[in-house]
C-alpha cells in the first residue's frame, strides 16, 4: 500500500499514482486519459475503488488481446 491514504480522490489520487508508479509521465498520462475517455470517468471525483475496477478490467482486455494476437500469430 505504502503511502496511500484511502482519502485520496480525484486529480490528486491520479498525480500521486503518476509519482508512485514509476512509468514515464506521458505514458502514464496518455493511458489514464484513454481510461477516462473509454469509461466515462470523472477525473475530479475519481476514487482508488473506481479506478481499481476499470484496471482490472482494462488489464484483462489487454491480456485478451494479446492472447489473441499469439494465437493468431501460430494459428
Amino acid at each position: 500500500h505504502g503511502g496511500f491514504s484511502m482519502g485520496l480522490k480525484g486529480t490528486t489520487l491520479i498525480s500521486e499514482l503518476r509519482e508512485t508508479s514509476g512509468l514515464d509521465e506521458g505514458f502514464f498520462d496518455s493511458q489514464m486519459a484513454t481510461l477516462i475517455q473509454n469509461y466515462s470517468l470523472n477525473p475530479e471525483t475519481l476514487e482508488l475503488d473506481q479506478l481499481r475496477e476499470v484496471l482490472a478490467d482494462y488489464l484483462q482486455t489487454l491480456i485478451l488481446e494479446e492472447e489473441a494476437q499469439a494465437e493468431a500469430k501460430y494459428a
